[in-house]
């Protein structure tokens, strides 16, 4: 049996998928679509030794237009064409949408479309996106004629918006909470709340993260309490339309407040969540936040925003707080519930890795994936 991947960048797929991929190696044969262009050939090789076939997909660019999806979407199909994998599993929102079409021409593939989170453009209800909706609603509502295909989530929002609004089917739904981690290799560390307390925003900096509101609510934090410590870790890409400023990233290292990390290989994240005591995310929306879920595997209590798949993997004053969304006032008060009661935080470290591992564990999730297959 060959399965197929296709994902936009192997950096991605590295640090969200290979472990499953990894895993399903036992009873398939696994390749990979993505672009390998940016990836360093040590992980390349660590990715092949695993038995895994990478085949070059160059990611579509927006600068092309219409023609930049045209020319992707041929690509694409004339890599499945080579492959002829019996399953595929498209990865994200646009990479599902192409997927849906493809199946058209592919009717014996089983065809896996994972939702990874519906992106801001879904409920910006500008004039672009309301067509965009249209088109996706529309092409998506053509996979009800294939039986051999299903839709995958890693919340139940995410599942039940898509439903209601007419996109998919009950019977094509599955939630499925994230492609697992692995807790024999992800050490856990108790915090104890005992030293000054270091809290750690880890993700790429831009604002759907909730990257600004981290930081106005720590400059606050850092003038009522100099001694806790504030790291930021996470690439900074001025050219991404949604990342922050550059005015705002060169003010964020000159104010001697926070600590800048810079982008941290996925494979020294580990590392990373170790040496800090409280993770925070007050993202806009998240399909499942793979950040929040090894940061609570490590032991780490969570400050996440009140979005979909954040209640994934916090519950609510037993492994962290919910913050709101566009609210620094929110986070700095969040952040200090924990300075003021440090207490409280062992019981959160020990129960944000009891979490993890009931829900998480990588041998759950690719027993359900497996299951899927067969």
């Amino acid at each position: 049996m060959k399965i197929c991947f296709v994902i936009n960048e192997c950096n991605f797929f590295y640090s969200h998928r290979f472990i499953l991929a990894k895993k399903l190696t036992s009873s398939a044969e696994v390749f990979v679509l993505t672009d390998t262009s940016n990836m360093q050939s040590d992980i390349i090789e660590k990715i092949l030794a695993s038995k895994i076939k990478l085949y070059e997909l160059p990611r579509r660019t927006s600068k092309k237009g219409v023609f930049g999806v045209f020319f992707y979407f041929i690509r694409l199909l004339n890599a499945i064409q080579k492959i002829k994998p019996s399953s595929i599993f498209f990865v994200t929102l646009e990479l599902s949408f192409f997927g849906i079409i493809i199946s058209w021409f592919h009717r014996k593939i089983s065809c896996f479309y994972l939702i990874t989170g519906l992106g801001q453009y879904f409920f910006n209800q500008s004039v672009k996106n309301k067509i965009i909706n249209f088109i996706y609603k529309i092409i998506f509502q053509s996979s009800k004629l294939k039986l051999n295909s299903k839709f995958i989530f890693q919340n139940n929002d995410n599942k039940k918006t898509l439903i209601g609004h007419g996109y998919v089917l009950e019977r094509q739904s599955i939630l499925i909470q994230g492609s697992g981690v692995d807790l024999d290799n992800l050490k856990f560390k108790t915090r104890s709340g005992l030293k000054p307390i270091s809290f750690l925003f880890s993700s790429r900096l831009v604002k759907a993260k909730g990257i600004r509101e981290f930081i106005e609510a720590g400059i606050v934090m850092k003038k009522l309490y100099p001694e806790i410590s504030l790291n930021i870790a996470g690439r900074y890409d001025s050219s991404d339309p949604d990342s922050i400023s550059e005015k705002l990233f060169q003010e964020m290292q000159n104010l001697n407040i926070f600590n800048y990390l810079g982008n941290i290989d996925y494979d020294d994240t580990q590392q990373l969540y170790l040496n800090s005591d409280i993770f925070i995310l007050p993202s806009y929306g998240e399909g499942l936040p793979k950040a929040a879920v090894e940061a609570a595997t490590s032991g780490m209590p969570l400050i996440l925003s009140n979005v979909s798949g954040c209640a994934e993997c916090l519950h609510e004053g037993i492994n962290g707080f919910f913050v709101d969304v566009h609210d620094a006032l929110s986070v700095k008060n969040a952040m200090e519930k924990f300075i003021t009661e440090p207490g409280i935080i062992n019981n959160m470290s020990i129960n944000s890795r009891q979490l993890i591992e009931s829900k998480f564990s990588i041998k759950r999730i690719s027993d359900q994936y497996k299951a899927l297959l067969h």
